[in-house]
């Protein structure tokens, strides 16, 4: 069986299981699923940007934006879980819509820097309005509008598995020839026709969106947003490395990527969670590792694992730049 055909299964099989898991009965189980599905859906928004040749810094930027349109619609509008997902959603996207038009002539590390600038941009914003976001001290969400911890997680599922839809979709259209062109050279990619500039806005759009869903959802879990937890660092950084670790610009990665670093941070915390700092060291150990001898990802592995030829995954190159599924 060919590996593509296979991941298609096993996906299959995959978001089944993440759909029905809320339902199952364990806590514990719901919890971590959960995490799970928040990671992919932040993964997959910046590998499809990534995937155009825009390496985002400012994942968090999204996230919080769709976390604090969620809590604000809630507690000073009363408005409901399903609609306040969809405020967020289109919050999201309208940043993005923004950001692109803003920074059409950034490419590379001024990209990169200009969305690490907005997310950062975005935390100082929300702790100069208190009276709107509670400032530094954080809001609570109004909790008799919570809908029950099976339906957010459920909707977390959902909102994984539509987010792997929507980078299938992406990458059967025309559109992915031309993600690919401006990834090499978005100069030689306009000379040939394409419009960068358009393109740019249309997948930071969808990007931001997911994100932004990501955010709404976490939110809604934890009840409470502080200008800290709504655009950390840390959520950015680990949307970079599920991607990266499962294999950057390929379908498969940022969901290999996120079930690895899911388990990885589950392991560590489990054997050496005693220990102050000993579990995020190993942690990032580990990832250091993956990186140095898995230079094309989890998915870069097993090809090379289902056809040892040394001329088999020549047309990829670094890291899944051919577009493996």
């Amino acid at each position: 069986m060919r590996l593509e055909s296979l991941l298609r299964y096993l996906g299959f099989a995959l978001a089944i299981f993440t759909l029905v898991a809320p339902f199952l009965g364990f806590p514990g189980l719901a919890d971590t699923m959960f995490r799970t599905c928040t990671l992919a859906t932040i993964a997959i928004s910046w590998n499809i940007m990534a995937g155009a040749g825009l390496i985002s810094l400012g994942q968090s930027g999204f996230w919080g934006i769709g976390a604090y349109a969620a809590v604000l619609c809630a507690n000073l509008l009363g408005m409901p879980f399903f609609p306040s997902l969809g405020v967020a959603i289109v919050a999201g996207a309208l940043i993005g819509l923004g950001l692109a038009s803003i920074t059409g002539r950034l490419r590379g590390i001024y990209f990169a820097i200009a969305t690490l600038a907005m997310s950062e941009g975005f935390r100082v914003l929300a702790i100069m309005l208190p009276e709107l976001t509670g400032g530094a001290q954080g809001v609570y969400l109004n909790s008799e509008l919570f809908p029950g911890t099976t339906t957010v997680y459920f909707m977390a599922s959902l909102g994984a598995v539509f987010a792997a839809l929507v980078s299938l979709v992406l990458s059967r259209t025309r559109s992915h020839y031309a993600f690919r062109a401006m990834r090499a050279n978005e100069r030689a990619a306009q000379m040939v026709g394409i419009n960068p500039m358009l393109y740019r806005m249309m997948i930071v759009t969808i990007s931001g969106a997911m994100a932004s869903y990501g955010g709404a959802m976490a939110a809604w879990n934890g009840g409470y947003l502080d200008p800290s937890v709504a655009f950390s660092l840390h959520t950015t950084v680990m949307s970079q490395i599920a991607p990266i670790l499962g294999g950057i610009y390929t379908l498969s990665g940022p969901i290999l990527g996120t079930i690895a670093t899911m388990a990885l941070g589950e392991a560590t915390r489990s054997w050496f969670g005693s220990l102050e700092g000993v579990s995020l060291l190993l942690f990032g150990v580990a990832l250091v590792a993956c990186v140095v001898f898995l230079p094309r990802g989890i998915r870069g592995a097993l090809d090379r694992w289902m056809d040892p030829r040394p001329d088999a995954n020549k047309g990829q190159g670094r890291a899944g730049t051919g577009g493996g599924k």
